[in-house]
């Protein structure tokens, strides 16, 4: 019964759950068909959403937090049939977690008390991005690749309009702010301390409006490269699921998506130190020198430092992709998120043909595809809206 949070965040699955349409009835059949080990996990998934949204009890959003939290935590290391239906009475949790593919996992132990006592309503499942603003404002952000900046008048510009003027007074307890960005789109957003985040598809940012205390802190759900303000008497510290990582100014990525197992630390300049959450990593910190990546199993709580090539990991942001003997399915995978698409193979082994170059993401999607069946020598196929298969030529 394991990996099933890879179907429970995706709006896709969700959509077939709870609206059975023809063509996406007929995709999944044909994964199903191709991924028989899936069928289990694909089955559970589906139960456990029609309890998710059929229960009524309301619940507090600290309680939404901590039970949306045990029933993936637990269900993703167990297998017994009982065991997975004594966690389905907390089926209470609200439907709205799973909308944009990145989830809030929560810890009493090891995160700053405001990530998970704030308010956390979203609105119903979409497509579009969304800034969430203290006291439950959504501010819609239509655009593909969206700009948020946080200036040091008070200001807050979206995509180049001042939406509100807060003034420079900092005091009391800052609120909370969640920018929250779906497959098929990505943000740029400067906090206020002057940090720029580029935020990835499939991502979560949770920052407060200032920063008053000793650390400047948020909380990422995805993936996201940080330019990070430099401030000697405040190191900023990106929180995630498992780990955080502790700057005081310097630029890196982060993936660090729930489904996936490896949390993945790009330095790219500076210096940085990763912590495991409650124990510190690895029992003890873990220091990063610029060019290392750090990859951190969530399963086994240890990691892998490496010397690697940071464009591989960071040219994203630009809207390009690099890899060298790398699995199509990884290139694939990343594609899903960029394009809020979803792909099959004809042949179960064709994401393993292993490819190099690049692809320029700031072209259309079409010629991103055709670009890539060249370098893999596969044939792509269109065969709904969202959806593709893979072929051998």
């Amino acid at each position: 019964m394991e990996k099933i949070s890879k179907y429970i965040e995706d709006s896709h699955f969700i959509h077939w759950v709870f609206n059975p349409e023809e063509e996406l009835t007929g995709w999944w059949d044909s994964f199903l068909s191709d991924n028989p080990r899936e069928k289990e996990n694909i089955l559970l998934a589906r139960r456990i959403l029609h309890k998710l949204h059929t229960k009524n009890k309301e619940l507090s959003e600290n309680e939404k937090i901590i039970l949306f939290a045990q029933i993936l935590k637990q269900i993703e290391g167990r297998k017994s049939e009982k065991i997975v239906a004594e966690l389905l009475k907390y089926a209470a949790v609200a439907i709205l977690f799973f909308a944009f593919g990145a989830l809030l996992f929560y810890q009493k132990n090891s995160f700053n008390s405001q990530f998970y006592v704030q308010e956390t309503s979203e609105p119903a499942q979409t497509d579009e991005a969304v800034l969430i603003r203290p006291g439950g404002e959504n501010i819609l952000l239509s655009e593909a690749k969206s700009k948020i900046e946080h200036r040091t008048d008070g200001q807050l510009v979206v995509n180049n309009q001042v939406i509100e003027s807060l003034g420079t007074q900092h005091t009391g307890t800052p609120e909370m702010n969640q920018l929250v960005i779906p497959y098929g789109k990505t943000s740029e957003i400067t906090l206020p301390d002057g940090t720029h985040v580029f935020l990835n598809a499939g991502s979560r940012l949770i920052y407060p409006d200032f920063f008053p205390d000793k650390t400047r802190e948020v909380f990422l759900a995805g993936e996201a490269f940080f330019d990070v303000a430099h401030d000697e008497k405040q190191p900023f510290v990106v929180q995630t699921t498992d780990i955080r990582v502790r700057v005081l100014g310097t630029q890196f990525n982060i993936s660090a998506y729930p489904s996936e197992n490896i949390i993945e630390t790009m330095l790219t300049s500076g210096k940085v130190r990763l912590e495991q959450n409650n124990s510190g990593l690895f029992s003890e910190t873990t220091e990063m020198k610029p060019g290392q990546l750090a990859a951190f199993n969530k399963v086994e709580r240890t990691t892998r430092l490496e010397e690697v090539d940071y464009e591989y990991y960071t040219l994203w942001k630009d809207g390009l992709l690099k890899f060298e003997s790398t699995d199509l399915s990884r290139i694939v995978k990343r594609l899903e998120r960029y394009y809020n698409i979803r792909f099959k193979y004809d042949n179960p082994f064709l994401g393993g043909v292993r490819i190099t170059g690049k692809l320029d993401l700031n072209g259309t999607r079409e010629d991103v595809l055709e670009n890539l069946a060249a370098a893999a020598t596969v044939e792509i196929s269109q065969i709904g809206k969202e959806y593709f298969t893979i072929k051998n030529k």
